[in-house]
């Protein structure tokens, strides 16, 4: 219990880190009209923060960019920054989604 509630504050630590990184690059894509959302590199191209069943409407319709040290692939030692990249992707392209041209924003 104690290592869960340790976790789950380091996790919560490291997204306020990235809080004013994610306001910053969404007004950098924004400003670009730049709307792709981020995907997990890999077998099957996974959008963090977005549900299964909408993943290939949302990519179709934003289209898909990288963000490295995103992928599939996660050794010990990075599992911790690992979090931090699917946590800061799945605020991204949550808020991004709503930008997407070519329609309402899915429901979740």
């Amino acid at each position: 219990m104690r290592l869960g509630y340790a976790l789950s504050l380091v996790l919560l630590a490291g997204c306020q880190a990235y809080a004013g990184t994610l306001e910053q690059a969404l007004d950098d894509s924004l400003a670009k009209q730049d709307y792709r959302l981020i995907v997990r590199a890999g077998r099957g191209e996974v959008a963090p923060g977005i549900p299964a069943e909408a993943q290939a409407d949302a990519k179709a319709r934003c289209g898909v960019r990288y963000l490295d040290g995103l992928g599939d692939v996660i050794r010990p030692e990075q599992k911790e920054e690992h979090a931090k990249l699917s946590a800061y992707a799945a605020e991204y392209n949550q808020r991004m989604l709503v930008h997407c041209p070519g329609g309402a924003p899915l429901e979740k």
